[in-house]
């Protein structure tokens, strides 16, 4: 899929039959039957709609999105008071409303020793031959097991949040920008834009809601009574002279998320249709 010293990610998407799996082999075209690890069996019902092969470090993935007409499309159906702020980190990952805490795993930086040993044997090894090609697979490998092990965390964290919150307020990061900045190796190691993509996603397909909002002010505005008070990074906790709150700043920074969702339409829609569900069914006097 690509040439020689390449082992960056590659990805074709060929036009595949319904019944391409068969027998432990997949049939693509230009290919033909190739051997697959299936980890899963096709529910009975499904049809195979498209088909994603992937090149990675350690040989080649094939995703199939399944389609059944008999499954229902899911609705948003959602308690708009079962709702929580995040307010994700570097010190910490995330930090609820709640003042739930996540610790942040670090997995690029715990194996930095690791990458640069073997970064300096691809260096100390003549280009083109077969011992780089070797050391440029086993550094990718590597670089894979730090991304398999971010995303694990990422579906579980955000598997954990969904099970306690139908709704979760969530800062609109510019990720990008910030991945600019000389805290660009911890933003990336963290994955936020990674993480917020999956959570959203997995709402959406649990008929559950994630509301972004504005993320400028939320550490400094205090949560009690709305007024700014400015703090440099460095500074970790929330005192407000004007009203006495007094909390850690992630957790400050969080409810005021909470807070700025709260006025959401979706959020506001939600209520009064539970409101006017809860006149309809109220029993005559």
């Amino acid at each position: 899929m690509r040439g020689a010293g390449h082992n960056s990610p590659h990805r074709l998407n060929p036009t595949v039959k319904s019944d391409c799996v068969a027998n432990g082999f997949i049939t693509l075209p230009k290919f033909g039957k190739v051997k697959l690890i299936q980890h899963r069996p096709i529910p009975d019902g499904f049809k195979i709609k498209t088909c994603s092969v992937t090149k990675k470090a350690d040989g080649y993935y094939v995703t199939l999105s399944l389609e059944d007409k008999t499954v229902p499309t899911i609705k948003p159906d959602f308690n708009p008071d079962s709702i929580t702020g995040i307010d994700v980190g570097l010190k910490e990952f995330l930090t609820t409303s709640d003042n739930e805490v996540t610790a942040i795993p670090q997995y690029y930086r715990k194996s930095q020793k690791r990458l640069r040993v073997i970064q300096k044997r691809v260096s100390r090894r003549k280009k083109g031959s077969i011992g780089r090609q070797k050391a440029t697979k086993q550094l990718g490998r590597q670089h894979k097991k730090v991304a398999d092990k971010r995303k694990d965390f990422h579906f579980k964290t955000a598997n954990n949040l969904l099970k306690k919150h139908d709704v979760v307020a969530i800062e609109d990061l510019n990720v990008k920008g910030l991945a600019r900045t000389r805290l660009a190796k911890s933003i990336l190691d963290a994955g936020w834009s990674s993480f917020l993509s999956i959570l959203t996603n997995k709402a959406e397909n649990a008929g559950l809601l994630v509301v972004p909002v504005k993320a400028s002010g939320t550490s400094q505005d205090c949560s009690s009574c709305g007024v700014k008070v400015p703090k440099k990074l460095h500074i970790r906790w929330h005192d407000c002279p004007h009203c006495g709150c007094s909390l850690d700043r992630d957790h400050n920074a969080a409810i005021n998320i909470k807070n700025r969702a709260e006025g959401h339409p979706v959020l506001k829609a939600q209520r009064l249709r539970t409101a006017i569900a809860g006149l309809v069914e109220k029993p005559p006097l």
